[in-house]
């Protein structure tokens, strides 16, 4: 997972920094300008990021975010009613929304307690609207040089402009992410990991829809592993699934979990039967001879049997698995740990 809280962190820490870094500059710019009350403003500010960082520290995030979104509508209102439009402050009115809107979102999901958002992104709407009227009719009561207001609109449009395209690249990066875990998901067993019959079912569409027609499946089950589950727990159970699943998947050909004890493999490349009994009865004999041990006790010798079909003579699929089927049924009969093709 990106998101996680040790990077919430950081990431809070370091908003916090560039925002202190910010109002100590532009302490200076109202200092030079002679603008009084946002010199006075930008020392509350200063001493505001200073304790914000103590509450991140904290992991007070849900009035992080509040107490930040409060704070720069406030100062950048103040900002443009006391020097006006061109000044540029009030735009970053509406680049903070994306910030808090991704505030939110993190707090959801690391599941820690949130505030929404929406009303305090509405706040800054009727701010901004506000402001502009308000301005339309009061002049206000300062007034930047020309140089000041050219060099502050670049410096919000930037600032705003990063902060955007940053968090923006970065749900993006996190939707993705998130995408392709709940896809790996969906489509692998959870326990061993291994691809699941959907994913199966995905990949032979292809063979049902008769664009492939050589192909070969076979199906493997745990001998006696009720007996495994009985006798030593479902937990040294689900260690000789997770082992065997390890053992199979390292092989040239994909194996899936069928369910329960079962597994499946498929492959659609050209090779003689024989190579496929021989492939499957190498693996049968690496499991065999593996030394299965589960908390300090020895479990013996664990084994499989497969069954093998391959399609021709104008088979189905269903009829390919129902063979593999029958025959991995004729191999439990007839003594286990073998390979019936």
């Amino acid at each position: 997972m990106f998101l996680n809280l040790r990077r919430a962190k950081l990431i809070a820490w370091g908003m916090a920094i560039c925002f202190l870094l910010i109002h100590v500059l532009m302490y200076s710019v109202f200092e030079q300008c002679k603008v009084t009350p946002m010199v006075r403003v930008n020392i509350f500010s200063i001493i505001f990021y200073l304790a914000m960082l103590f509450v991140v520290y904290k992991e007070w995030f849900s009035i992080y975010a509040i107490a930040i979104y409060l704070e720069v509508a406030m100062h950048m209102t103040l900002a443009v009613l006391f020097t006006g439009w061109g000044s540029g402050f009030q735009i970053t009115l509406i680049g903070m929304n994306v910030l808090a809107f991704y505030a939110e979102y993190s707090a959801r999901a690391l599941k820690i307690k949130y505030v929404r958002v929406m009303p305090f992104c509405l706040i800054g709407f009727i701010l901004y609207i506000g402001s502009y009227i308000y301005l339309h009719f009061n002049p206000a009561p300062y007034e930047l040089t020309g140089k000041a207001e050219f060099w502050l609109t670049i410096l919000w449009g930037v600032i705003v402009f990063v902060i955007n395209l940053f968090v923006l690249q970065l749900l993006v990066y996190i939707a993705n992410s998130s995408e392709e875990k709940l896809e790996f998901q969906l489509f692998h067993d959870k326990l061993t990991g291994l691809p699941n019959r959907y994913f199966l079912a995905e990949n032979l569409k292809e063979v049902e829809n008769g664009k492939i027609k050589k192909y070969w499946i076979a199906i493997g089950d745990i001998d006696n592993f009720k007996r495994i589950n009985d006798t030593y727990g479902h937990k040294c159970g689900d260690y000789v699934l997770i082992t065997i699943g390890k053992i199979l998947g390292e092989k040239a050909v994909v194996c899936y979990r069928w369910g329960g004890e079962e597994f499946i493999f498929c492959e659609t490349a050209a090779r003689s039967f024989e190579e496929i009994v021989s492939f499957l009865d190498e693996a049968r004999k690496e499991i065999e001879n593996y030394p299965f041990e589960f908390e300090g006790q020895e479990l013996g010798r664990i084994t499989m049997t497969f069954g093998a079909a391959c399609s021709g003579n104008a088979k189905t699929l269903n009829d390919v698995f129902r063979e593999a089927d029958a025959k991995l049924y004729e191999g439990k009969l007839s003594g286990k740990n073998k390979v019936v093709g």
